[in-house]
């Protein structure tokens, strides 16, 4: 038998890394899914109102906000915007809107694990930023809001950072 010897070595958090493009493909996906929204009527229309993030940004007042400032922004507006695809999704009785829903959902956490990688440690603990909100009852407004946000907040969160900076240089 051979044993051979690790040496143990400190492990360090990776360091973010900025592709556009796995934005775009969210993006795209997001259209999708607006797009199969549009087809449904009646039965995308849910009991009860679902809270979401208003997506109109002003880029001047955008450009004077910190990265700290703008990270919480975008948290906050994915969080809402989770919780409402979540619940749309346990509420939906449309069969073909179920895939995008489950999609959307599984994009948005995925889209979350990136903006935390890019946001300052001492964010955690703080009071999140104020969310201009919004209510809503269908899934085609969940969906809209959902791909506007994707195309403002998100994208410009992700181009204001260092790393994206580099990488687009």
């Amino acid at each position: 038998m051979l044993f051979s010897y690790v040496k143990p070595a400190k492990s360090t958090p990776l360091q973010p890394v900025c592709d556009i493009r796995v934005l775009d493909n969210y993006i795209r996906e997001a259209k999708n899914a607006a797009n199969t929204a549009k087809q449904c009527e009646e039965t995308c229309t849910l009991p009860g109102n679902f809270t979401l993030p208003k997506t109109s940004v002003s880029y001047r007042e955008w450009a004077a906000k910190d990265l700290r400032t703008k990270a919480e922004e975008v948290q906050s507006g994915l969080k809402l915007l989770a919780a409402a695809v979540q619940k749309a999704q346990n509420m939906t009785v449309n069969s073909n809107m179920l895939y995008p829903i489950e999609r959307s959902y599984s994009n948005i956490r995925s889209i979350t694990q990136m903006v935390k990688s890019f946001t300052p440690v001492s964010l955690n603990g703080d009071q999140p930023a104020a969310q201009t909100t919004f209510s809503s009852r269908t899934v085609r407004t969940i969906f809209h809001v959902y791909l506007n946000f994707l195309q403002g907040k998100v994208r410009l969160f992700f181009l204001d950072t260092e790393a994206c900076n580099l990488a687009t240089s």
